[in-house]
């Protein structure tokens, strides 16, 4: 409740200083969208949900409807949950409808103080927009789309570079490459290992065996965009997986390009959600540094680095640093560690405010706002604010 207290000073001259004492105390009901790529930790019961409760909030989920029979068991649960703890009827609602009118009229409501969104940027900022044009508008907090650069030094790609295919092999099509954090940009400064990388990737991505992505809906705009990016000009394919596949199952492909062709073509920066990554090959740290600038808000961003050579690179680490929300040494960007310390947010469009993250304890604070109590009897304070009468 990050409770303060600045005492009254009567004497202090030449104004006297006011009894003055502050806490977080809640919005008020929030609506939660449920996430499309994570039907358990972004919906019903996921990470903004349980950040409102814990707050006080009231919740209002609208269930995504491709998982619409897994968010009515979940929320059936939390009910359960709600009366055996006694608290009160209605703190948590779950709604279902295709479409988006149940949506448009839950942002709209004037009794809605704050709405958590987990999806694509269109959808994103389409709520963010409305929440903005209401007669008193709220809060969008929604965490959208991210290509999660991965920065690959000339000593560890010289060192580790077959490893390190191997291992993003892996990260690319985890999930289907159903993360936010998946990683679908690798950049490189043009070698003779980043060559050799690019081949030993190639050659492990199309090695392991396609799996199903979660419904209809992400398959077909995944192949969609991909396509369109396949076309784009400069545009090479390293990989891509030929054989046939069941329906809705998703071929992984990985494509290269020259630092200059990507500079100049926006749609190149763009995610495509699924297991895809573009190579970036630059031609020296310049030209590196000068596409991380060009770069929207991303959610993270990996160095892989050898023998300390990452301190040769400082100004391009302070250019990475300004355009994500969280940096990575040595490792991938999947899988995002539940805790205090998290960061899970980004520049625009990473997500509609930076300053808060999606996932941890601080997240509670996208829910809360601060309160100031000034001269107000000391019996008539919560206990946090009160001060003990000596």
């Amino acid at each position: 409740m990050e409770a303060t207290i600045d005492a009254a000073q009567p004497n202090r001259e030449p104004q006297p200083k006011p009894d003055i004492r502050k806490l977080l105390i809640p919005l008020g009901p929030v609506v939660v969208f449920g996430a499309s790529n994570f039907p358990l930790a972004f919906s019903t019961a996921g990470g903004d949900t349980a950040a409102a409760l814990a707050y006080g909030c009231p919740v209002i989920v609208k269930s995504h409807p491709m998982h619409s029979g897994t968010g009515e068991l979940v929320a059936s649960a939390i009910v359960k949950a709600a009366q055996k703890t006694g608290m009160p009827s209605g703190v948590f609602s779950n709604l279902n409808s295709r479409g988006v009118a149940v949506g448009t009229q839950l942002v709209k409501h004037p009794s809605v103080k704050a709405v958590g969104f987990t999806g694509s940027i269109k959808g994103g900022r389409a709520l963010y927009d409305l929440a903005a044009q209401r007669e008193e508008p709220i809060p969008v907090f929604a965490e959208m789309g991210s290509v999660n650069p991965v920065l690959i030094l000339p000593e560890g790609l010289k060192n580790r570079g077959e490893q390190l295919a191997a291992v993003y092999a892996g990260s690319i099509t985890l999930g289907t490459g159903q993360f936010c954090t998946n990683p679908g940009l690798l950049l490189g400064i043009k070698s003779e290992a980043l060559t050799n990388f690019i081949a030993k990737l190639s050659e492990a991505i199309v090695k392991i065996e396609p799996t199903c992505m979660l419904h209809p809906n992400i398959a077909e705009a995944y192949e969609s965009k991909k396509q369109n990016a396949l076309v784009q000009s400069g545009i090479a394919v390293g990989a891509d997986y030929t054989a046939k596949v069941q329906s809705n199952y998703a071929k992984q492909t990985i494509t290269t390009v020259e630092g200059s062709a990507f500079l100049v073509n926006p749609t190149l920066h763009q995610e495509i959600f699924g297991p895809y990554a573009i190579v970036v090959q630059c031609e020296d740290a310049k030209q590196l540094e000068h596409i991380i600038s060009k770069l929207e808000g991303q959610l993270t961003a990996t160095v892989i680095s050898d023998n300390e050579e990452v301190s040769k690179y400082s100004e391009v680490i302070s250019t990475l640093q300004n355009r994500v929300g969280r940096l990575i040494f040595n490792g991938v960007p999947t899988g995002v560690e539940v805790c205090a310390a998290m960061n899970h947010g980004g520049p625009y469009p990473a997500s509609t405010d930076s300053r808060f993250t999606a996932i941890g304890t601080h997240s509670i604070k996208r829910w809360v706002r601060p309160f100031s109590y000034q001269d107000w009897p000391n019996n008539l304070l919560r206990m946090l604010l009160k001060m003990k009468i000596l």
